[in-house]
């Protein structure tokens, strides 16, 4: 049966610490755009820094929807469930969320996270998450699992790969063109290019006004969203939603012009039966 709790308590931060995955959903502003879910390990990469309050330690990918999400509009969903052996729940915590580049974050909550996180070269981000909603579900009919162990390869591969060019060539934009926090750091420099069914970054010649113009104006969307103001923690009072790309037109264009000639002949056909 659900349950609304005032706060988060101790005995949910344990819950957190000890799964070995957890989930983070997201959603951009407009309903044209996708809604995003993603996994995340381990249950120690977010630790509980308040009643109201959790801390998540991202480490790098392959997409950046959950940033591009939080910088548009900061809303934010995690959610926790036991898998493993024990009693069923599930544990959600919704609220809205600011994101800090390693460097932002404070080196007392940096020591709370898992050093194997923090002194990864993939380690991108944290997200500070106000919470608003705390609540537990039976969780019932999930199953039952063991974990057998946590996999290497992204260790392996950060190890090997070049990181920054790796964020900077996926982590500027969501699939839907969304500015992300690779642009927090490579400010107008770069531009979105589509390919294979993502959007990468290009690099923006010094003499394309147009295109820079445009990547200026991406980057002061994120840097002064609520996201990013760290002097607060307060729920945004309203989110801002883009301007529909479809037509406002309140009726369809064929159909107008039919009913405004459709009057003109009546009017014409009433008027002939009028004496002079």
């Amino acid at each position: 049966m659900g349950k609304i709790h005032d706060a988060i308590s101790p005995q949910h931060a344990e819950f957190i610490a000890v799964q070995p995955v957890f989930f983070v959903a997201t959603a951009a502003a407009s309903t044209e755009q996708r809604v995003n879910v993603s996994p995340r390990a381990p249950g120690k990469s977010c630790v509980v820094t308040g009643p109201h309050q959790v801390a998540v330690a991202d480490l790098s990918g392959s997409g950046c929807e959950t940033a591009a999400h939080v910088l548009e509009n900061g809303r934010l969903t995690l959610l926790f469930v036991n898998l493993l052996e024990g009693p069923p729940q599930m544990l959600r915590l919704h609220g809205y969320a600011k994101l800090k580049l390693p460097e932002e974050v404070d080196d007392a909550l940096l020591a709370r996270f898992p050093e194997k996180i923090t002194s990864s070269p993939g380690f991108r981000c944290v997200y500070i998450l106000n919470v608003d909603r705390v609540s537990t579900s039976c969780g019932y009919s999930m199953p039952e699992m063991s974990l057998e162990r946590f996999r290497t390869i992204l260790d392996e591969k950060s190890e090997q790969t070049d990181m920054h060019a790796y964020r900077t060539l996926k982590n500027c934009y969501s699939i839907d063109g969304i500015p992300s926090l690779m642009l927090l750091r490579l400010k107008d420099t770069v531009g979105p290019k589509p390919q294979n069914g993502y959007i990468y970054s290009t690099p923006l010649g010094t003499f394309d006004l147009a295109a820079k113009a445009k990547a200026q104006k991406r980057l002061q969307q994120i840097e002064t969203s609520n996201a990013r103001d760290f002097t607060n923690s307060r729920r945004p009072e309203k989110i801002s939603l883009p301007p529909p790309t479809r037509s406002t037109f309140p009726v369809d264009p064929l159909s107008f012009f039919l009913g405004v000639l459709f009057c003109f002949v009546c009017h014409s056909f009433i008027a002939s039966f009028s004496p002079e």
